[in-house]
């Protein structure tokens, strides 16, 4: 395996990319780096892991006739875990609850992942990041929680390798009995995924939504933990073809 790995401007272009440098290399793999602009000049091969952003990653799966993963945030099997109602709408739709002051939580759909960050609509102008963008373009609303603490949970290959706090209070843990169910739920899940739990104002552990494992957020992870991640990910892809 050849670890790929995106620069800007001559440096490792991300903290994510820092950390997938030090595991890749530390188990034992040729680590080559490249700049966006000459990607179309690299021949990629299935042995060669691209370390980048979701666009340059969904350019190498092109080049290499992968299809793009289309794992949802949100399994079937897992709706249960999420305590809250979760759909799909058009933006006009978000638009026409914004005018009403409804709250609700947006986010782009899965094949729109940087279109926007998702976050809470309360009113109008909470809209401005959607702006240029047409009312039917699809969106994943979900009721808004009351939330004081958000982790990241990491999972390769069925096993739970580290949990990570991202957002609020830190002292406030999730009820790991909840998340080793929500994990064995799972049918059918990827061999390297994150899955990101809340807790709750009431103390109860909630599911936010699963992240696929080929551009993933490391958030403190382990280097060594969050390469073996990627490469687990990746030739589970990579083996499509």
């Amino acid at each position: 395996m050849i670890a790929l790995i995106q620069k800007r401007a001559g440096e490792i272009a991300t903290t994510n990319g820092h950390c997938a440098f030090i595991g890749f290399r530390e188990r034992g793999h040729e680590v080559r780096f490249f700049e966006a602009t000459a990607f179309d000049e690299i021949e990629l091969t299935r042995e060669m892991l691209v370390v980048g952003g979701v666009p340059i990653v969904q350019k190498a799966f092109a080049k290499l006739g992968i299809p793009f993963p289309s794992l949802p945030s949100l399994p079937s099997a897992l709706e249960q875990y999420s305590k809250r109602r979760i759909w799909e709408a058009r933006l006009r739709d978000v638009r026409e609850l914004a005018d009403s002051g409804q709250e609700v939580f947006i986010k782009p759909a899965a094949n729109k992942l940087k279109q926007f960050p998702g976050h809470v609509i309360r009113n109008y102008a909470d809209l401005a990041v959607t702006a240029g963008i047409d009312d039917d373009a699809s969106v994943v609303c979900a009721d808004v929680l009351e939330m004081v603490s958000e982790y990241r949970v990491y999972v390769t290959q069925g096993s739970v390798v580290g949990c990570k706090h991202y957002w609020g209070d830190f002292r406030k843990f999730p009820d790991f009995r909840f998340i080793d169910s929500a994990i064995a739920a799972f049918d059918g899940a990827p061999q390297g995924y994150a899955i990101d739990f809340a807790v709750l104002a009431n103390g109860e552990t909630a599911l936010i939504e699963v992240n696929d494992g080929f551009a993933l957020g490391s958030y403190g992870l382990q280097p060594m933990l969050y390469a073996a991640l990627l490469e687990a990910r990746w030739s589970e892809l990579a083996s499509t073809i």
